[in-house]
């Protein structure tokens, strides 16, 4: 048998309409729309959509609960292997729903679920720790390359196949430290890249950092009686 997949899509992949539209309350449909026509032909043999869902991106940010409730309610009879979202790309609010619907697909039905965004989609930062999220361009532009990607990725991922490391399979690092069979020790490793870093050769750390922004303060306020403060 196949592996049934169910793709979540926003009201503008959708084909409802744009900004007018973003209030449509989920909805569900037969097979696959809009870009979930290539992204079926991603997935070969071995997987179909079954059903897309549709949310429209400003009704899903105001009522996130209630619009979840109803996502889910939606999959669960469908009783799919998986749940592909987006991809959501650059776009904030649609990148949210993406997250969320994967996460929580994740938690109340415990199947896997995937989804695609741009690294700095502030989707990625709430959920790319918990959800597998691809790397995605900035806009619609990337949409092929985004699809041929997802597809393969999520039947590895929906057949219960091991998953590589972020850099081979092109997802968003999630944090984990795994262990791994290495040719040389540590020690000499560690020089390895030393060495590589002093001559101005490339090299690619074991242990990247957290990289924190830094963001300037305002101007201190000068006459604190005649402002307007906002608590």
């Amino acid at each position: 048998a196949k592996i049934r997949i169910i793709h979540y899509i926003n009201q503008f992949f959708g084909q409802i309409g744009s900004e007018d539209k973003a209030d449509q309350v989920p909805i569900i449909k037969e097979g696959f729309v809009g870009p979930g026509i290539a992204l079926q032909k991603t997935l070969g043999e071995e997987a179909e959509i079954v059903a897309t869902i549709i949310c429209g991106d400003t009704y899903f940010a105001e009522h996130m609960d209630d619009a979840l409730d109803k996502i889910i309610e939606m999959i669960d009879k469908y009783k799919p292997q998986g749940v592909i979202a987006g991809p959501g790309f650059n776009a904030g609010r649609y990148g949210l729903a993406c997250g969320a619907v994967c996460n929580a697909v994740q938690q109340r039905l415990c199947i896997p679920a995937v989804t695609a965004l741009y690294p700095e989609n502030p989707g990625v930062e709430l959920y790319s720790k918990d959800v597998y999220i691809l790397k995605a361009g900035g806009s619609a532009v990337s949409m092929r390359d985004s699809i041929s990607k997802l597809g393969p990725f999520a039947t590895k991922l929906f057949k219960k196949e091991k998953i590589g490391f972020p850099e081979e399979e092109g997802y968003i690092a999630q944090g984990r430290r795994v262990n791994i069979w290495a040719e040389k020790r540590g020690a000499v490793r560690g020089v390895d890249m030393l060495l590589k870093k002093l001559s101005g050769s490339h090299f690619e750390t074991e242990l990247p950092m957290p990289i924190f922004d830094n963001v300037l303060p305002a101007s201190p306020i000068t006459s604190l009686n005649e402002s307007t403060i906002a608590l």
